[in-house]
């Protein structure tokens, strides 16, 4: 009796044991992944896109500029590099805090631009700057200094559109 009943145990316990070992284990919990303090990456693509577009509006104008679209495509060019490494800095530090900015100064994108009518390309390069400084001042957080610089840089080359136009309309 005594044998019967230690075989019956020792069944149960390796059928036991069989279905523990065939049933699929939890999944241990994980700690939780830092969310990142920067949701920003979007707006730096957008920067970065209508940056590329400015470039291309501005390869496209003629260049009787007096060397002001040249000075521009140089300024764009550094601006789409202060973008590409401030996304860069962003993505190595995913829990960056900084100063957010406030929303895009009142000066609407799609705003005509003064004494440009007969520029159409050089038009929509300040219109396509004013899109890229907007959805960098909407960024958020310093991305390590490079998007204030990208911003320096568009605002540079916005002067250097503006006169650009100034000088092929008076030569």
């Amino acid at each position: 009796m005594k044998t019967t009943i230690r075989a019956c145990w020792m069944l149960a316990l390796c059928l036991s044991l069989g279905t523990c070992a065939s049933s699929p284990q939890p999944r241990p919990l994980l700690p939780p992944q830092p969310v990142a303090a920067d949701n920003g990456q979007p707006k730096m693509q957008a920067a970065l896109a209508a940056l590329e577009q400015a470039k291309g509006e501005l390869e496209a104008a003629a260049a009787n500029k007096g060397g002001h679209r040249a000075k521009a495509l140089g300024l764009i060019q550094q601006a789409i590099g202060a973008v590409n490494a401030g996304m860069q800095y962003a993505a190595a530090h995913p829990t960056e805090v900084g100063p957010i900015e406030g929303p895009a100064a009142p000066e609407p994108v799609d705003e005509v631009v003064p004494e440009a009518g007969r520029q159409p390309h050089m038009a929509r390069g300040i219109i396509a700057l004013r899109e890229a400084h907007r959805q960098l001042v909407e960024a958020k957080h310093d991305k390590g200094g490079f998007r204030v610089q990208a911003l320096g840089f568009i605002q540079q080359a916005m002067v250097q559109v503006r006169e650009g136009i100034r000088f092929a309309n008076t030569h």
